[in-house]
């Protein structure tokens, strides 16, 4: 007796796992079904507070895809500022994947001053003159922060993504690269108006302190589940990814 109930608990977990990875599987489905032009523009991933490697690692390697995107370079960047490369593939006109990761995650305008170096780097060493930018959380407030700098690097930034960020105590913006697209994008769960940590109403001010900067805003409510966009679920969701990738590739 004993025997067949171990036996049927086996198969019951044998089921449930099958089921997970079946539906693990046909979650990322969704992004076999894009198609995106290949071009020289590398995109930055910015993680928010204390994000490391892990943070933006599945968006990412989701993207790392033939006829998607190339995962080529990672910048890390020591407390000093300091920044080694590690490069997995060649730049070419294969929209290169850059994740930055700071060593100092907890202070967004350090950080957009470490910024400036990684991208003077990336435009010397690697030839990049023009880039987009997605930020998660705080890693909106990064990007933010750079484009209010006095200096910047030698690069265009021609799209970028902000994902459930909020930008307190923020000043309009001074300056941006003329036709810049920035889409800002805020997750809610089920009916709330929130994603477990940023409401909506301190994502959408954004509109604001853009205005009159000559860039293309755009704003998204995405809704869902709370395992689609629970805060620090918002960057492990295939659909968003989709989303997002459209956005900074769209068709020729």
């Amino acid at each position: 007796m004993a025997h067949r109930r171990r036996l049927t608990v086996l198969l019951t977990t044998i089921v449930v796992l099958l089921g997970l990875c079946t539906w693990w599987n046909h979650r990322w489905s969704v992004l076999t079904h894009v198609r995106v032009p290949q071009t020289t523009t590398a995109t930055i991933f910015l993680p928010g507070s204390s994000g490391r490697w892990l943070s933006l690692r599945s968006m990412v390697t989701s993207l790392n895809r033939p006829h998607l995107a190339t995962f080529a370079l990672t910048a890390h960047v020591s407390f000093a500022g300091r920044v080694s490369w590690q490069q997995r593939h060649a730049i070419r006109a294969n929209n290169p994947l850059v994740p930055i990761i700071f060593k100092d995650n907890t202070h967004p305008q350090r950080q957009a001053r470490q910024l400036l170096v990684v991208l003077n780097q990336l435009h010397r060493r690697y030839g990049i003159n023009h880039i987009n930018v997605v930020g998660h959380s705080s890693g909106g407030t990064i990007i933010y922060d750079y484009l209010n700098n006095r200096s910047q690097a030698p690069v265009t930034v021609r799209r970028i993504v902000t994902i459930g960020a909020d930008f307190p105590e923020r000043t309009p913006l001074r300056r941006v690269t003329p036709s810049c697209n920035w889409l800002n994008l805020a997750g809610t769960i089920g009916a709330l108006d929130n994603d477990s940590e940023v409401p909506v109403a301190t994502v959408t001010p954004l509109a604001h302190l853009v205005a009159q900067r000559g860039v293309h805003y755009h704003f998204r409510r995405y809704a869902g589940p709370v395992w689609n966009t629970q805060h620090s679920l918002l960057h492990e969701n295939p659909a968003l990814d989709a989303l997002i990738i459209r956005a900074l590739y769209p068709p020729n």
